[in-house]
């Protein structure tokens, strides 16, 4: 295969899946280890670091209005009731 052909879907999968096989038999095996379990790189559907990274970049660049935790569980205020003016209205003389 050529340097500059992508990779077909799916190459290297099942490398994925024994790494990820021996990472949780070594769990299954030694279960009181402090050794947190590795992240499955190339299983399909799970991403890569570079994807995760154009991810965060893009949602840091976009524009979205930060709100806080509060906010997002208040509702949302009434909208207030036109105002009338102070005065009564006179009715028409004729």
């Amino acid at each position: 295969m050529a340097q500059d052909e992508p990779k077909p879907i799916g190459t290297g999968h099942m490398a994925a899946m024994g790494r990820q096989g021996l990472a949780e038999l070594r769990a299954a095996l030694y279960p009181e280890s402090n050794v947190a379990q590795p992240p499955g790189y190339g299983i399909v559907g799970s991403p890569l670091p570079s994807e995760i990274a154009q991810e965060h970049e893009r949602a840091s660049t976009s524009a979205i209005e930060p709100q806080s935790a509060v906010e997002s569980r208040l509702p949302a205020p009434e909208p207030e009731p036109p105002r009338q003016d102070e005065k009564p209205h006179e009715p028409e003389r004729e």
